[in-house]
């Protein structure tokens, strides 16, 4: 809707002028990749990661205005089975994802392609924004379920065999997460979708997102992870968190200009990466 011209000009601007997520971008990509990547390269990542961010605008723009038929066409869905295999056993999913691409708008592409999904977000400080999140999820027939307070509203959707999505990928207290993996390096990380699948027995699926050329959005549903339950469940929820965690890397290894690089990702095991910001 925005044209690409515009968009590139826009994201230089906001990559010159935003010092402070410059440099969360920039320290970032040098923890995660160290000397795999030279200065230069980097720099070059942090502008495209800062392009594909700004045209979350342009597509926001289309979710709020196209017709849902337009919309539905602009989504490309890869793995179906996959869900439908998992929603076979009769306890819901829980598709574990991450912000890459556009998850919003592959995410409505779905409700409108095969069935509403139950979105577990945060909710928004301002009361306009939440609205208009929530309108937008509401075009997909999707449900929003508020994070804080929301474990009861999950589990009912879990138990009604519904889809449950969980963004999975940032920082979180050290009460509220475990320690993982992620780019070599240590992440605190919710564990809520691996301890509701040890409880429950739900299947967990990574499922995640691309921007495609030509306006076009891809969403990937991979494989059920496998599930262990023994007698020790903090190891199981560890490896099942651990197993997410590597989901997700694999997958911003692959497309790296597409995840939220501006997210201060390792903040609570090590802090003097983002000193002074």
């Amino acid at each position: 809707m925005i044209p690409e011209l515009i968009v590139s000009a826009l994201a230089r601007l906001w990559y010159r002028l935003d010092r402070r997520h410059r440099l969360i971008t920039l320290r970032n990509l040098e923890f995660a990749y160290g000397a795999v990547l030279t200065p230069g390269q980097r720099e070059a990542l942090a502008q495209e990661v800062f392009k594909h961010f700004m045209g979350l605008f342009g597509e926001g723009l289309e979710m709020l205005l196209l017709p849902l038929s337009r919309l539905k066409k602009k989504v490309v869905i890869i793995g179906q089975e996959h869900f439908e295999a998992a929603l076979a056993q009769g306890r819901g999913v829980l598709a574990v994802t991450a912000h890459a691409g556009n998850w919003e708008y592959t995410v409505l592409g779905y409700g409108l392609q095969y069935q509403p999904v139950a979105v577990v977000a945060r909710e928004q400080d301002h009361p306009a924004l939440n609205r208009l999140i929530r309108f937008l999820r509401g075009r997909g027939r999707n449900w929003m379920i508020a994070k804080q307070g929301g474990l009861q509203a999950i589990i009912t959707h879990l138990k009604q065999n519904h889809i449950v999505g969980v963004v999975i990928d940032q920082n979180t207290t050290t009460k509220g997460g475990v320690l993982v993996d992620f780019f070599g390096h240590r992440a605190r990380t919710t564990p809520m979708a691996a301890i509701l699948a040890r409880r429950l027995g739900t299947p967990v699926v990574p499922v995640f997102s691309r921007r495609l050329p030509q306006g076009r959005h891809l969403l990937v549903i991979q494989p059920p992870l496998p599930l262990v339950k023994t007698t020790d469940s903090q190891a199981d929820i560890l490896a099942q968190v651990q197993a997410q965690s590597r989901a997700i890397e694999a997958w911003v290894r692959r497309y790296p200009e597409q995840w939220l690089w501006l997210h201060k990702r390792w903040k609570n095991q090590y802090p003097e990466l983002y000193q002074n910001l």
